[in-house]
């Protein structure tokens, strides 16, 4: 495979990429094999992976970063950056679903632990407002106890569901995050002997 060979495939690989993030990666790497000259770029290629090794780390990259800096970013878009930095850490595609699979279920029997609780005292509270209402005219300091109580412990229910919901994003991003620590392990072994940014890129 030659440099343009391997650049087209990199393009194509990386077609659901926004364009400008593509053309990005597409120019770097060309940059990158035009400088290592017809002499090394046979090495710098196979340093680099094959092009659908290397544009599963750039589309890893990319999602984390992209779910990382989104201030509204939803489950679906972090289990996908968690799905991409799996099967970019592990050549083998099925190891590396099976393996994001696991993990994944990990992550949302936890994140459902913690919405449980959350419901629990939201429930907990609504109940114990209305029954502190129900017997108001009947026992007054008890009325006032089960509506005060109540209320403490549904607001602290919403505190609760906040708090799951930072949990559950930055446990995606740590999960990813291991993935791709991963994965730069293993591209640093593959290219001794370059400089590594860290950032799925060499230089």
């Amino acid at each position: 495979m030659n440099t343009q060979d391997y650049i087209n495939e990199l393009k194509n690989q990386l077609r659901k990429l926004p364009d400008e993030d593509r053309e990005d990666a597409i120019s770097y790497y060309f940059e990158y094999l035009a400088e290592a000259g017809p002499e090394g770029a046979e090495e710098a290629m196979e340093k680099l992976g094959t092009p659908a090794e290397l544009a599963a780390g750039i589309r890893a990259d990319k999602a984390i970063q992209d779910f990382a800096d989104s201030e509204g970013a939803g489950f679906k878009q972090g289990v996908e950056a968690v799905r991409l930095a799996g099967l970019a850490a592990v050549p083998r595609t099925a190891l590396a679903v099976f393996v994001t699979a696991i993990i994944i279920v990990v992550f949302f029997a936890v994140i459902i632990s913690l919405f449980a609780v959350a419901v629990a005292l939201v429930g907990g509270g609504a109940v114990a407002v209305f029954a502190g209402f129900s017997v108001l005219f009947f026992d007054f300091a008890l009325a006032l106890f089960g509506i005060g109580g109540g209320l403490v412990v549904f607001g602290l229910g919403l505190l609760f569901f906040r708090f799951s919901a930072w949990c559950s994003k930055h446990l995606l991003i740590a999960i990813a995050e291991v993935f791709n620590g991963i994965r730069h392990k293993r591209e640093v072994k593959k290219s001794a002997g370059q400089n590594y940014t860290g950032q799925g890129r060499y230089v």
